[in-house]
C-alpha cells in the first residue's frame, strides 16, 4: 500500500492551481507544524519563506536530532518536499511555539500560504510531560491555554487573504477545531475546512456551543482503525476511518497511514479494540465529576513530576520506581481516586491492545490493581 511519501511522489509535479489541495495535503501541512523552524520561519504574517528553502535550512542544521519524535521520517519528508514543485515554492510564515511549564502550556503553529488562501497548521503534543498534562486537562477544563492561544493565532493569521483551511494532528487537531469554533462569527464564514487527524474531542459543554455548531459541517476527523488518542472525549463532527500499516498505539503515527492517489484508504468502521477502549474511557469519565477528574490528573502529574523527568520517555527509561513511590505519598483521597483511575486505565489497555507492550506493563503492575496472581 502507498504512504505519505509516495503521495508526494505522485502529486509533487502538479501545482495547486491544477489539482486543488486535498486532505492528504492537509496532513502534510499538519506534520510540518512539528518541524523546528525556529530562526528559519519568522513569527509574523507579513512575509514568508519558500518551503524548499526553509526545509533545506533545517536539514543543514541539527535541530531535528535535538527534537524528540519521528526524526527519520520527518527528515525524509522535508527532503521529498524540497524536490516537489507542488510544495517547494509555497511560502511558510507565522511560525510560533510556546512552552510554559507554570501555565502547563505547550503550543506551536505554522501557516502555509496556498494560492487560494492560508492553511493554518497546529502542532500536537511533543512528548513533554507539560504537553501531555495540558492534553489531560481537557478532561475537566472547558479551555486550556493552548486552545485559547490557537484562537488568537487564527485571528492574526486571518490578515492573509483568501479562504482559510485549518489542520492538525493529535492535540493539534483539537486546536484546529477549537480555533475554528471560537474565532468569532465574522471570521467563521472564511473557513473552508477543518481537519483533525486523530486528535481528541471535547467535553459536551463545548460541543453544544453555537460557535462549534457553526463550523461542524466543514469539520472532519480522520482516525486510524485502532485509534486511541482520537477517541478521547466527545466528537460531534463526521469522521473517517483510515487503514494503517501500524498496530496498537503506533497507528497514531500518520506516516503509517495508507493512502491512495486522491485520498486515504478508508475503512467502514473502527476495529473492536478501539471501540472497546472508547467505551471504557467514556464510562470512566462519566463516572467522575470534573473536580474528581482534576484531582486525579493533578495527582498523576505530581507523581510524574516527582521523577524529575521532563518527557514521557524519561519516565519510562529512568523514573518508574520514583513514580511508584510518589503514589504512596499522595493524600488518601487523591491516592484512592488515582489508584481507581490506574486500574481502569490499564484494564482498558490490556483488553483493547492485546499485542501492545502496555499489556506486559499492566501485568507487572498487577499489585496496583489490587489483584493477586493465580497461585499467589
Amino acid at each position: 500500500m502507498a504512504d505519505l511519501f509516495q503521495y508526494v511522489f505522485w502529486r509533487g509535479d502538479l501545482s495547486f492551481s491544477a489539482v486543488p489541495p486535498c486532505d492528504v495535503d492537509a496532513l502534510i501541512f499538519a506534520r510540518l507544524s512539528y518541524i523546528p523552524f525556529d530562526g528559519v520561519v519568522a513569527p509574523g504574517f507579513g512575509g514568508g519563506v519558500p518551503l524548499g528553502e526553509a526545509a533545506r535550512a533545517v536539514l543543514a542544521g541539527d535541530a531535528l536530532e535535538k527534537r524528540q519524535g519521528l526524526v527519520r521520517e520527518d527528515r525524509r519528508l522535508l527532503e521529498a518536499l524540497c524536490e516537489a514543485p507542488r510544495y517547494a515554492d509555497l511560502e511558510l510564515c507565522g511560525f510560533e511555539q510556546v512552552f510554559d511549564a507554570e501555565r502547563q502550556e505547550q503550543f506551536a503553529a505554522l501557516t502555509v500560504r496556498l494560492p487560494m488562501g492560508p492553511c493554518v497548521a497546529f502542532r500536537g503534543t511533543d512528548g513533554t510531560l507539560v504537553g501531555w498534562k495540558e492534553d489531560f486537562n481537557m478532561a475537566f477544563s472547558e479551555a486550556v491555554p493552548a486552545q485559547l492561544r490557537a484562537v488568537e493565532y487564527l485571528q492574526r493569521a486571518a490578515m492573509l487573504p483568501g479562504g482559510i483551511r485549518l489542520c492538525g494532528h493529535s492535540k493539534g487537531g483539537n486546536l484546529a477545531v477549537y480555533a475554528a469554533a471560537f474565532c468569532g462569527e465574522k471570521l467563521q464564514p472564511r473557513i473552508v475546512s477543518v481537519r483533525n487527524f486523530d486528535g481528541p474531542g471535547f467535553q459536551e459543554s463545548v460541543t453544544r456551543q453555537e460557535g462549534f455548531r457553526a463550523v461542524i459541517d466543514r469539520t472532519r476527523t480522520y482516525l486510524p482503525k485502532a485509534s486511541v488518542v482520537g477517541m478521547l472525549l466527545e466528537h460531534e463532527e463526521e469522521f473517517t476511518v483510515v487503514d494503517s500499516q501500524g498496530s496498537g498505539l503506533s497507528q497514531h503515527n500518520t506516516y503509517l497511514w495508507e493512502i491512495r492517489r486522491g485520498g486515504f484508504c478508508e475503512l467502514h468502521k473502527l476495529n473492536g479494540s478501539s471501540q472497546l477502549l472508547d467505551r471504557a474511557l467514556k464510562d470512566w469519565l462519566a463516572g467522575m465529576t470534573p473536580e474528581q477528574r482534576e484531582k486525579v490528573i493533578n495527582g498523576l502529574y505530581a507523581v510524574l513530576e516527582s521523577t524529575e523527568a521532563s518527557t514521557i520517555r524519561d519516565v519510562r527509561d529512568h523514573g518508574k520506581m520514583a513514580a511508584l513511590r510518589a503514589i504512596l505519598d499522595l493524600d488518601e483521597e487523591t491516592r484512592r481516586l488515582t489508584m481507581s483511575a490506574i486500574r481502569i486505565f490499564y484494564r482498558s489497555l490490556k483488553n483493547a491492545l492485546p499485542d501492545s507492550p502496555l499489556r506486559e506493563m499492566a501485568e507487572r503492575l498487577s499489585f496496583l490493581r489490587g489483584e493477586k496472581k493465580q497461585g499467589g
